[in-house]
């Protein structure tokens, strides 16, 4: 994952490089783009899907491992005894055979064929055997001098498939698809890494928002206790009575449970904030994160066929379906390819040499004097091939079934662009209304002030006043941090995210 690094912000704070400032009041101030960088270094979420793509290489590694020729080796001891025979009225006592053979090669695993890309398989080996034939004296049944023999021989095998494991067989389809795994879990770390860069976005806007709501509240604490000081005034010189205070104390205490729960909700917002940023929360829990950016709406073009089509190409969840369907389609072609009969070409060519000793036997084999060869084809066809066809009808149905996924895929993301577009421009309009009523209830609570002042107005009124005038701030504050958040949003749908931030993921 490139990009510029800010690992160095955490590990400052963990190792309180701070400064003096910061390690004293344990406040961490961050911009959005220290923020989103701290996600990617830190995130819990992101660091164990990291992992998801490098399983699968290693999976896909080890599957190209049936390619590999095996060195094989074996050892096998007979022991026979036989009765005697009789040939035309002679008779031949008994025998005892002893048949020691030996063999290496290289093939596949335990003296298997191995195999290739195109679907050959192979066997070369060279064998040893070494035959010693016991017989008995008629007369006192003793063993007599033995008689041996070792016959060495050294050839090849071959099986290539015409028809059946022709163009794509079982260790193929394996790797294609693991091919297409790998890929898909690219994409979903690309698609979690998005997800992750959009929610610390989110989350920074409602830090923001929540922090600067508590002044808010704070001004409209302090405004409700000057109020009730004025009132209080007003009660002992006999301009107002008991029930004015009352109702600006009801006031004040009002303003004092917002402001609580704004503080709660800015506690609960920067949790978010850090569990996003952090792997090592302990080290975090105790400290203040403080937005340094403050919300602002800079004007935004939008172009509902253009964002349509930037997701087409970059949204990894559309991606994704379009490497299942392909995941799929490797399935059909192989169990397509199973319904045909079977059809292999087979060869073999070998040396022979027969000898009283192995190294005379295996001596007679450079020569070529007594080679062997064969050649032929095997042929099988299944009667009926009902486990194929059935094969083959459910992996059409299964590639049916993906593309329809794909287009569900599709639907949801052009409804959600259309979506966040509309947000987007809804949300921007409210900036400049919610501004427009903030500046109003700030100029009527001032007028309606100074009308208290001199007595032609109503305590009651500027109560109300104060509180539209605390409504108005705060919804100003939260139509910015809507916007924004909206520009997110449709960003994460577009799959230009990374683009904006200027990141680009690669999975190592």
């Amino acid at each position: 994952m490139n990009g510029r690094g800010f690992a160095g912000i955490f590990c400052a704070l963990t190792l309180g490089a701070m400064g003096a400032e910061a390690q004293t009041n344990k406040v961490l101030k961050l911009t959005l783009e220290e923020a989103i960088h701290l996600t990617l270094e830190h995130n819990l979420n992101v660091q164990i899907q990291r992992f998801s793509p490098l399983l699968d290489r290693y999976a896909l590694a080890a599957d190209y491992g049936v390619y590999e020729p095996a060195f094989y080796g074996t050892a096998k001891d007979t022991y026979t005894d036989q009765p005697g025979r009789i040939f035309g009225g002679l008779s031949a006592p008994p025998q005892t055979v002893d048949d020691r053979n030996y063999a290496v090669g290289i093939g596949g695993a335990d003296g298997g064929n191995g195999a290739t890309p195109w679907g050959m398989q192979y066997n070369f080996s060279t064998t040893l055997d070494r035959s010693a034939y016991y017989t008995f004296n008629r007369t006192n049944g003793l063993p007599l001098a033995p008689f041996t023999q070792d016959t060495a021989f050294t050839g090849l095998t071959i099986q290539q498939p015409l028809l059946r494991n022709l163009w794509i067989d079982n260790n193929r389809a394996v790797i294609q698809i693991a091919k297409k795994n790998l890929r898909y879990d690219e994409l979903g770390f690309r698609q979690l890494v998005m997800t992750n860069i959009s929610a610390t976005e989110q989350a920074y806007y409602e830090l923001s928002y929540a922090l600067e709501n508590i002044e808010v509240q704070r001004q409209a604490v302090a405004l409700a206790g000057q109020l009730v000081e004025e009132n209080q005034k007003r009660v002992k010189a006999g301009v107002l009575t008991t029930l004015d205070v009352a109702q600006s104390q009801s006031q004040l205490a009002s303003a004092k449970a917002a402001l609580l729960a704004a503080e709660q909700l800015a506690v609960t917002d920067e949790n978010i904030l850090k569990n996003l940023i952090t792997d090592k929360y302990r080290t975090l829990y105790d400290t203040s994160l403080l937005p340094a950016e403050k919300l602002v709406a800079i004007p935004a073009t939008f172009d509902l066929q253009g964002s349509w089509q930037l997701a087409l190409a970059n949204r990894p969840d559309i991606l994704q379906a379009q490497v299942n369907i392909d995941r799929v389609a490797v399935n059909k072609r192989y169990q397509f390819n199973q319904m045909f009969p079977q059809l292999d070409l087979t060869g073999a060519y070998g040396r022979t040499g027969l000898a009283s000793d192995s190294g005379n036997a295996f001596g007679q084999i450079p020569p070529d004097n007594y080679p062997s060869y064969s050649y032929g084809v095997v042929l099988s066809v299944p009667l009926g091939a009902q486990t194929a066809r059935n094969n083959y009808r459910a992996a059409k149905a299964s590639l049916e079934q993906a593309k329809l996924v794909y287009r569900a895929v599709e639907q949801t993301m052009l409804i959600q662009v259309e979506n966040e577009i509309e947000m987007a421009r809804s949300d921007f309009a409210q900036v400049e209304a919610t501004r427009e009523a903030r500046v109003y209830a700030d100029q009527a609570l001032s007028a309606e002030g100074r009308k208290l002042e001199v007595g032609t107005s109503t305590p009651f009124i500027v109560l109300q006043l104060q509180s539209n005038f605390t409504s108005a701030r705060s919804a100003e504050i939260r139509a910015l941090a809507d916007y924004n958040e909206a520009l997110t949003l449709l960003t994460l749908f577009e799959g230009t995210i990374l683009d904006r931030r200027h990141l680009t993921v690669k999975v190592d």
